[in-house]
């Protein structure tokens, strides 16, 4: 099966700029900081850990600290905002700028895309990992914006290119007990952005590229949704309704099925 083709990491570094600066305007706007925001996360605690993301993910580029695995992100998230009491939205606001200025001079000065650790035994490009910060800054921010009642858009541009980098990493995502004894093929369609089969067998997953063989199921999705539905904030049915997600093939019904083969990080 071919390969998918690797994300651009100019595009994805320039979507992460604008992005970047988007987020930084949303927590200059002084959110309630103790509004609920996402599961048990007040708006506080959604903007300390976005804030601090890019900072994380430097130190991990460079070499300067281990990654952390799939499985440890929950629990480092509550070690971390328990260690750090910070919570004032303008303050988190410029965390968050000098961090992502960081991030970017680090990837202006490389002028390549190396291979990375992005998680303890997950090696990709450094565009991956450039595409799960464009996704923290997305999601997170959409999470702090419906909180707030504030306006907050995740531009189709962005949410593409943030999608096609996390393919590689769903190989490392797939729940293998709900993926167990399962033997399946998706086309994945990120409108606007890549395609890539989803090739299931009994808990493996491999993703590539088109190779003429039949599939089991066609999926067109909204690069957003699929942020969305990647990250448990929403589920498929009123995207469906709302023509964002469309599912076809000798057995459709597996486009609402394929979230629930997948770990929430």
């Amino acid at each position: 099966m071919p390969e998918v083709p690797q994300a651009e990491i100019g595009a994805v570094r320039n979507a992460l700029a604008t992005a970047g600066a988007q987020l930084t305007r949303l927590l200059r706007l002084g959110p309630d900081p103790g509004l609920p925001a996402i599961g048990a996360w007040s708006v506080g605690e959604a903007a300390a850990h976005a804030a601090a993301s890019a900072g994380y993910f430097l130190k991990v580029a460079r070499g300067d600290r281990e990654p952390e695995g799939l499985d440890e992100v929950a629990a480092n998230n509550a070690l971390f905002l328990a260690s750090d009491p910070e919570r004032d939205p303008l303050t988190l606001a410029e965390r968050h700028l000098a961090g992502e200025q960081a991030l970017l001079a680090y990837v202006d000065g490389l002028g390549t895309d190396p291979m990375v650790e992005v998680f303890c035994g997950v090696v990709a490009p450094l565009s991956t990992l450039l595409a799960v910060e464009l996704t923290e800054v997305l999601v997170h921010g959409d999470d702090i914006a419906r909180a707030a009642g504030l306006p907050w858009v995740i531009e189709r541009e962005h949410a593409a290119v943030a999608a096609g980098g996390l393919l590689p990493l769903l190989p490392h995502l797939v729940d293998r007990q709900a993926a167990a004894g399962r033997r399946l093929r998706v086309e994945l369609r990120l409108r606007g952005g890549e395609r890539a089969i989803l090739e299931f067998d009994d808990g493996n997953l491999r993703v590539g590229g088109a190779d003429g063989r039949s599939v089991d199921c066609r999926l067109s999705v909204d690069p957003a949704v699929f942020l969305l539905l990647t990250f448990g904030r929403t589920g498929p049915w009123r995207p469906m309704l709302k023509g964002k997600l469309a599912a076809w093939g000798r057995r459709p019904w597996l486009g609402a099925l394929l979230p629930r083969l997948f770990e929430r990080v």
